[in-house]
């Protein structure tokens, strides 16, 4: 009787294990994604920001976590109720298994690669287009000149509005910024622009230094 006991006792042991290896239900409707970034505020999943205070529970494994314990990297579920409330706090955070992330992750990668965006940027555009160089806390390096995000400066990725910290080097933007002649141009706007949009602008760039180029032969000459 006691080995049989043992035995069922093992059993039910690894039937927890299994269940826990891949418990999240794959028909779940809410947001999955990989967080990019982490802030004492929130979580960008998806090159969206999302709020996270005390109403917001959050779990990982089998245990209640603190936003600290998330981390960039992380693929999670995220249950979006309470975004639209006064706080804007969503409902809940689930930080995946590895297990339960990865067909999450497949399926993403299989959608990126088989959908594909038309240009539409307004190419007509007379704002500053250009590749970041590089970026000095709030301020843009954009084509060797420095652009300056205010706390007011809309940043926008996609369909949806990112922080400051989702921008990287070599993004290529657009800028809604003053043309004064100050030292720090400031932005009013940030657009993240897709390969489809930027190689509209870069094409020109291209053309403007070809005709610097040869005014400057002929200047030589």
């Amino acid at each position: 009787m006691k080995l049989i006991a043992y035995s069922l006792a093992v059993a039910g042991m690894l039937a927890l294990v299994d269940v826990a290896s891949a418990d999240h239900d794959k028909a779940c409707k809410n947001i999955h994604g990989k967080v990019t970034v982490v802030t004492t505020e929130g979580v960008s999943v998806n090159d969206k920001l999302y709020a996270v205070g005390r109403s917001t529970r959050i779990t990982k494994g089998d245990q209640t976590v603190k936003l600290s314990q998330v981390s960039a990297g992380d693929i999670v579920c995220l249950d979006i109720r309470g975004k639209d409330d006064i706080e804007g706090e969503v409902a809940a955070i689930t930080v995946l298994s590895a297990s339960d992330s990865a067909p999450i992750i497949r399926e993403k990668e299989f959608v990126r690669e088989k959908t594909v965006r038309p240009a539409s940027h307004d190419k007509t555009c007379k704002h500053v287009h250009g590749k970041i160089v590089r970026i000095d806390d709030s301020t843009l390096i954009v084509e060797g000149k420095p652009y300056a995000c205010q706390k007011t400066t809309r940043i926008i990725k996609g369909d949806h509005a990112v922080a400051l910290e989702t921008l990287k080097a070599g993004d290529f933007v657009c800028l809604d910024a003053t043309d004064d002649e100050d030292a720090e141009h400031k932005i009013t706007a940030v657009t993240v622009l897709s390969p489809a949009d930027a190689s509209q602008f870069e094409s020109r760039e291209i053309i403007r230094e070809r005709e610097k180029i040869k005014e400057k032969i002929r200047e030589d000459k």
